[in-house]
C-alpha cells in the first residue's frame, strides 16, 4: 500500500475513534507577519494524525486570506474529528484577543522571524510594491483595512510616528514586519497562558527540541515526521536591504524585545 494511502486510511481511523469516544476538537491559530514561516509550521504539524489544517487557500475557512466571521469557524471546529483544528489566519493576527475570548480552549502559536529575511521573502513572493502600499494605505486611509477590528490604537500611532512618504519598498515592509509582530506586546499576549511564542530560526536550527515543546504546549505527540527534511538554508539567504539607521534600530529594538520574552523567567 502507498504511504499516502496508508497515512490516509491511518488518520481516518483515528478521527472515527475520537468521534466515537465523543472527544472534542479544540482550536489552534497560527498568526504573525507573513513570510515568517506560519506555512512551514502549519505543514509540518498537519503530518499529525490528530490535526485538520486550514490554510488561507482553504474557502471553507478563509474569504480573501482573511477568516470568515467566527460563527463559521465555530461549525468548522465543532463538525471536525481531529482533536486539533489548526488555522493559519495571519491577516487576522491584530483580532487575536478576539480569537482567544471567542474560544475559550483556543491556543495560538505566534511566529517571528529575523527581519532581515522577512523583508527579502516579502519583496521576492509579492512584488516590490505590495507591503509599502499597505503601510501607505494604513496611514492615509486611517487603517481601513482592518475596519472589522481596528489594531490597539498604540499601533497605529506608533506606525503613523515612523512612517514617511518617501520610503523605500524595503523600509515599507520593514514596518509591515514592525507592525505585525509588535502586536504580540500590545495586545498582551506575551504573558497570556493560552499564547506560545515561536521563532523561525529555532525551528529550523533545532527542529526537534522546538516542535517537541511546541507539541507539549498544543497537547499532542511529537512526531519525527514532524521534523524531517527541515533546513536551515534560508537564513540569512540574501544580502541585508538598505534601510535608515533609525528603522533599523527600531527592528532591532522589537527583535531583542522577542527573542528575551522567550527566556525562562
Amino acid at each position: 500500500m502507498p504511504m499516502d494511502t496508508l497515512r490516509s486510511f491511518r488518520t481516518t481511523i483515528y478521527r472515527d475513534v475520537n468521534a466515537l469516544l465523543g472527544a472534542k476538537s479544540r482550536p489552534v491559530f497560527i498568526l504573525g507577519c507573513g513570510r515568517s514561516g506560519t506555512s512551514m509550521l502549519l505543514a509540518r504539524l498537519a503530518r499529525s494524525w490528530r490535526v485538520e489544517a486550514f490554510n488561507e487557500d482553504r474557502s471553507e475557512a478563509f474569504v480573501n486570506f482573511r477568516l470568515k466571521d467566527l460563527k463559521a469557524i465555530k461549525g468548522l471546529i465543532e463538525s471536525s474529528r481531529a482533536s486539533l483544528v489548526i488555522f493559519k489566519p495571519i491577516l487576522n493576527t491584530h483580532q487575536s484577543r478576539e480569537l482567544l475570548d471567542s474560544f475559550p480552549d483556543a491556543k495560538i502559536v505566534f511566529v517571528y522571524r529575523q527581519f532581515d529575511d522577512v523583508i527579502n521573502s516579502s519583496l521576492k513572493k509579492f512584488g516590490l510594491d505590495n507591503r509599502i502600499s499597505h503601510v501607505h494605505s494604513w496611514v492615509k486611509n486611517a487603517f481601513e483595512e482592518f475596519a472589522n477590528q481596528p489594531p490597539p490604537q498604540d499601533t497605529q500611532d506608533y506606525v503613523r510616528s515612523i512612517w514617511r512618504q518617501d520610503l523605500s519598498v524595503e523600509e515599507g515592509a520593514a514596518i509591515y514586519w514592525l507592525f505585525y509582530n509588535r502586536l504580540y506586546f500590545d495586545l498582551g499576549l506575551y504573558d497570556h497562558p493560552r499564547v506560545r511564542l515561536a521563532q523561525y530560526e529555532r525551528l529550523v536550527v533545532e527542529p526537534e527540541v522546538e516542535f517537541m515543546a511546541l507539541a507539549g504546549f498544543l497537547g499532542m505527540p511529537f512526531r519525527a515526521s514532524m521534523v524531517k527534511g527541515i533546513k536551515t538554508s534560508s537564513i540569512g539567504r540574501d544580502p541585508t536591504p538598505a534601510l535608515t539607521h533609525g528603522l533599523r534600530d527600531e527592528c532591532e529594538h522589537l527583535m531583542d524585545r522577542l527573542y528575551r520574552s522567550q527566556l525562562p523567567k
